[in-house]
Formats: structure tokens, C-alpha cells, sequence
């Protein structure tokens, strides 16, 4: 730790209870971690939350690189804190959950597990187990969020607030709690000179330009492209597909990362689709698209079960178009298809005929190993196929439900992180708080949202692509 960080987090530290606003990568998270193992080195523990799996990784990598021994900090999210209180003491919660978390149930853990903060007895052990509480990201804080951690600000008063406005991009259900109206009147503000840290060894001046542009991103405000030139900085004018497939095949050194962004999950799928699974779709953390799937699997016994993993390897992998309408017809119907002529998919028509004539959930685990492993086939949603599978073994091990599994799995996720990739296609939303040496925005007339266009950019270490039929666009909040 150079002497610069260590002295603005021992201010830091100080200053507590306090916030502090710091812009996309001028050093926040490495700030939090440089405190609390300055607190660790003095035998104080600390409490970091976050609303983000990829925010709480981030926060322990951080940490294990200044060597801070495990018991000195737990990392969580907001929301998994407020279910281990609720799931501890539900009594005093007054609600009753499961050992598998319900994050469509996470207001009422939030309600929970306030009461569970409040009571003295659950202060207390709080006030004893940490000197620090460190919270990032509030700006995304809705105000049952904001009642949740002021209750533990009560128990842990050297309480330090982290964020950023112009990243709040997060749309949780209810009123958000604001900047002005919330924090600063309970955490007075704390400030530090800023430096494009994340920009140092790869682009000042990108970096530099992402600063200075914050005061142009508002709300009703013209946004043009062309009117900079920044050195990493690109427009193009976009004509298609093949143009989108030009930019993102240009990026040669596959030691560097790359991430495609776009608004809206079917479109991340289909430009992941389009490039042949040479990137990969990110999924959000509650694994959505695989429930749907889940939630639609046949029992074991059911003749559709050989067209309900038709239509599911289709919808993650690029090859199968040959399984087509006649294909899934028969299948739906329980009638044979090895005799169609689909020239490069003859084992995978051969592979769905046997789960056909043997509907069980072991013959779909052996059906897709063998698809993944098939000449000529390209697996685009990587995270889904696996996830979604393993929820089915599981099922065979455990007997339990595949959705309960699959929440298993996903919450697994949440504790160890991502498995890393080097071309991710994907939503703003799901980058947050992660960083990529080149990003490309599929589609600038869909980051209209200041605070959406700002999070998509400043995700660069390198370069940043932007495509759109023109360089100029309209800003306007919750577009």
C-alpha cells in the first residue's frame, strides 16, 4: 500500500461516520479495502456490504491482495445479510423463511431484519463483532435499504458510505433513498482529490475524458460523440449485424477482455447468437432465463422431455437450426426423427431420439454432454447451459425440486464469484462495478439513461466502441 492510500484511508477512517462520492474507477473499492486492513492491523474488524455479488468479489480481491486475514472483515451483500439476521432470529423478524433464500421475498427480509437490528440484544452483538461498518454503492439504496443499515449505524457508529449518483442504475422496487435528502444529513461528506486510477497503465487520457464528461451527462441534455477526440474513444456508424460483427472481431490479443453491452436480454442472446459463439452471454445473478426454462421441465416419464431439451439447446448453442419446426413437431408428437436428413447433426438427431424413447433425467445429463461435445456445435450461453444442467443432477442426487436446485447453484455464484471470460456479451446492469480493457455499445440509441450511458463507458481501461446510426443522442433519465 504506497503512502498516499494509506494516508487518505486512515482519513477515512477518521472521519467515521461520514460518505464519500468517487466516480467509476478512481479508486473506490481499493480505498474501502485499504481502510479496512488499516483496521485489521489495529485488531478492528469490519462489516462491508454491497448490493452486488460482482461488487462483494471484487471488495475480497481486494482485500486478499493487502493480505487482511478473513476474521477481520465479513463482505456480503445488503440483501444476503438482512436474510442470515432474518433466518437467525425470525422470531424477533416475525417471518418464517427456508434454509434457500427467496430473493422475490427480499423486501420482507429487508423489513425483517431491520427489527432484528433494531432489537437490543442483536445491537449489541453487532456493536461487539465490528468497529467499522463500510457500505457501497447507496446510491442504489431504495429507503427500506437505507432503514436496514441505519439500524446497523446505530450499532456500528464508525459507519463509512461509499457511491456514486451517476451510477445508479439499479431499479428496485420503491422510493430510493437520495444523496441529499438521506445521506449527507446522517453521514456528513467526506472528500479526497480524484485520479483515473483504473485508467494508469492503459489510458489517461480516456480516463481524464470520462471524468470530465460527468457534468454533460443530465438529463435533457445532447450527447455527440463525434465532437470528441479522445485517444480509445470510436464511433461507428452502424449499417447491421455485420457491422456489429466487423467491430467485435477486430479485437485480436485474446489475453485482453472484451464485453459487448446492449439494453435488453434478448437482444445481449441474439448478438451472441449472430457472432457463433465466440462471446459469451453473462446472466443475471438469479439466474432468470435458466428458472424459466426450469420451471417448464417435464417430470421424468414424460414423452416432451426430448422436446423441451430440443428447444432449450437451441436457445444455447448456435448450430442447431437444422432441428427445426417439422424436428420438434414430431418429438412433441413422440414420433421417431433419425429419419431426417440434417447433414452435420446426425448424432444430435440421434441423441434426441434416445432421450425420446427414454424420458429420464439421467438419459438428459448423458444427452447433453454429448450435444456440447458435437462437431460443429457452439455453446453462446455458457453460464445457462451449465447452471442449468448441474440443477439437474442434482435433482437426481437430492430428489428435490430443479428450481430450488438451480437457486443452489446460483447462490453458490454469489460466494465464490464468476467464472471468467474474455468475450462476454451482456447488460450494463450486470457489468457494474466490473472493468474490461475494450467495451462496445451495441446500440447507442439505447443508452439514452445518463447514468446507464456513464456505468457502460467508464467499464473501458482501453478503448470504447460506440455504434449507432448516429453519434448524437438525446439524454433522458430512465430511458
Amino acid at each position: 500500500m504506497d503512502k498516499a492510500l494509506h494516508a487518505n484511508a486512515e482519513k477515512l477512517l477518521d472521519a467515521a461516520p461520514c460518505s464519500l462520492e468517487m466516480p467509476a474507477g478512481t479508486g473506490k473499492t481499493h480505498l474501502l479495502a485499504a481502510a479496512a486492513a488499516i483496521a485489521g492491523e489495529k485488531n478492528q474488524r469490519s462489516l462491508i456490504l454491497t448490493h452486488t455479488n460482482a461488487g462483494v468479489d471484487a471488495i475480497r480481491k481486494r482485500l486478499r491482495r493487502f493480505g487482511v486475514p478473513p476474521i477481520q472483515f465479513r463482505v456480503d451483500t445488503i440483501t444476503s445479510w438482512a436474510f442470515s439476521l432474518v433466518r437467525s432470529y425470525s422470531v424477533i423478524a416475525d417471518i418464517s423463511v427456508s434454509g434457500i433464500p427467496d430473493w422475490k421475498k427480499s423486501h420482507d427480509y429487508l423489513i425483517g431484519a431491520t427489527a432484528v437490528a433494531r432489537s437490543d440484544a442483536i445491537a449489541e452483538v453487532h456493536s461487539l463483532s465490528f468497529d467499522y461498518l463500510f457500505v457501497d454503492e447507496y446510491q442504489d439504496c431504495t429507503l427500506v435499504l437505507h432503514e436496514f443499515i441505519m439500524a446497523l449505524a446505530v450499532a456500528i457508529p464508525k459507519s463509512v458510505i461509499l457511491g456514486d449518483r451517476l451510477q445508479a442504475i439499479f431499479t428496485f422496487a420503491g422510493p430510493m433513498a437520495t444523496w441529499d435528502g438521506h445521506v449527507a444529513p446522517n453521514f456528513p461528506e467526506h472528500s479526497l482529490d480524484l485520479e483515473p486510477h483504473r485508467w494508469a497503465d492503459h489510458n489517461v487520457s480516456l480516463g481524464r475524458w470520462l471524468l470530465d464528461i460527468r457534468s454533460d451527462l443530465i438529463d435533457g441534455s445532447a450527447f455527440d460523440f463525434s465532437s470528441y477526440a479522445v485517444p480509445g474513444l470510436n464511433y461507428v456508424a452502424t449499417s447491421g449485424p455485420k457491422t456489429l460483427a466487423s467491430v467485435v472481431h477486430s479485437f485480436r490479443d485474446f489475453g485482453e477482455t472484451v464485453v459487448l453491452l446492449d439494453k435488453w436480454p434478448n437482444d445481449v442472446a441474439t448478438h451472441a447468437s449472430r457472432l457463433g459463439g465466440s462471446y459469451s452471454v453473462m446472466e443475471d445473478i438469479s439466474g432468470n432465463f435458466m428458472r424459466t426454462q426450469l420451471e417448464s421441465l417435464p417430470h421424468e416419464g414424460d414423452q416432451q422431455l426430448a422436446r423441451w431439451f430440443a428447444a432449450f439447446a437451441k436457445s444455447c448453442l448456435v448450430g442447431l437450426s437444422g432441428i427445426d419446426t417439422a424436428v420438434l413437431r414430431k418429438l412433441e408428437q413422440g414420433q421417431g426423427i433419425i429419419h431426417y436428413t440434417r447433414p452435420g447433426l446426425e448424432s444430435a438427431l440421434r441423441v434426441l431420439d434416445r432421450l425420446r424413447q427414454n424420458p429420464t433425467y439421467t438419459e438428459l445429463a448423458l444427452a447433453a454432454k454429448e450435444i456440447a461435445a458435437t462437431k460443429g456445435l457452439r455453446i453462446y450461453r455458457w453460464e445457462a447451459w451449465k447452471d442449468t444442467c448441474e440443477a439437474i443432477s442434482m435433482t437426481l442426487e437430492n430428489g428435490e425440486s430443479v428450481v430450488d436446485n438451480l437457486t443452489r447453484v446460483r447462490d453458490r455464484l454469489r460466494q465464490v464469484g464468476r467464472r471468467s471470460g474474455t468475450r462476454i456479451a451482456s447488460r450494463t446492469l450486470l457489468v457494474k462495478g466490473l472493468e474490461y480493457d475494450h467495451v462496445v455499445i451495441a446500440d447507442l440509441s439505447k443508452m439514452r439513461d445518463p447514468c446507464n450511458l456513464y456505468v457502460a463507458l467508464s467499464r473501458a481501461r482501453k478503448s470504447v466502441t460506440v455504434l449507432g446510426a448516429s453519434p448524437r443522442i438525446m439524454l433522458k433519465t430512465g430511458s
